[in-house]
């Protein structure tokens, strides 16, 4: 992963497994190196799609983190007597493996809370204000985060010991600062919404896929 220069990102398909590979694809288009999902691929009211949201994720190749969907899915699976169904002890395999967070040098990835617990999943950095965005920053040393679970792209900025909440504008590129810190939540792709990260360009773009 230290040579990987651009990064596509998508978070919570939420069993949509035709968007998520509408965005995979088009990252890779874009010039993405490696595909990282931020987790509730799974949904729980989506049961007919977990396999082949799984399967786009494995043919894909994609690092994921796991979200509180993915985790309920997972908890779901455990407790039933799975039998001969070999697709589903896969899924309960492949959602028992994953991370809450990724870690690549001054990066972080996570599903929303950059820490490793229950509530990581569930407790969304974006409630409207800067005040959980500030104390993540407070708590952690990451150059910038990026999460998903709540579904709408947001920037929070922390500059000059200040923290900022900016909408991300679609199809623009802006540059990422050495000098500030990030956490960008990504949006959803149910919503049509992925990202391309470039690492030494130090660049991010939102990309729609509407």
């Amino acid at each position: 992963m230290g040579e990987v220069r651009r990064i596509g990102l998508i978070a919570d398909s939420h069993g949509d497994f035709e968007r998520t590979a509408l965005a995979a694809d088009a990252l890779l288009v874009a010039g993405a190196e490696r595909l990282i999902h931020l987790g509730d691929f799974c949904d729980t009211l989506q049961e007919s799609s977990w396999i082949n949201t799984m399967q786009v994720l494995q043919r894909r190749r994609m690092l994921t983190v796991k979200g509180n969907n993915d985790f309920q899915v997972e908890t779901l699976l455990h407790e039933r007597h799975l039998g001969q169904d070999q697709a589903k002890v896969e899924l309960r395999a492949y959602l028992k493996s994953l991370q809450t967070t990724i870690v690549m040098d001054d990066l972080c990835f996570a599903h929303s809370l950059p820490y490793d617990s229950l509530r990581s999943f569930y407790e969304p950095v974006d409630d409207g204000t800067t005040v959980k965005a500030s104390k993540i920053f407070h708590q952690t040393t990451h150059h910038i985060i990026f999460c998903g679970h709540s579904h709408t792209p947001v920037l929070f900025r922390w500059r000059n010991e200040r923290v900022t909440r900016e909408e991300i504008p679609r199809d623009i590129t802006f540059s990422m600062k050495d000098s500030e810190r990030y956490i960008v939540v990504v949006g959803a792709v149910a919503n049509n919404d992925c990202a391309l990260y470039d690492r030494e360009a130090a660049h991010y773009r939102r990309i729609r896929l509407d």
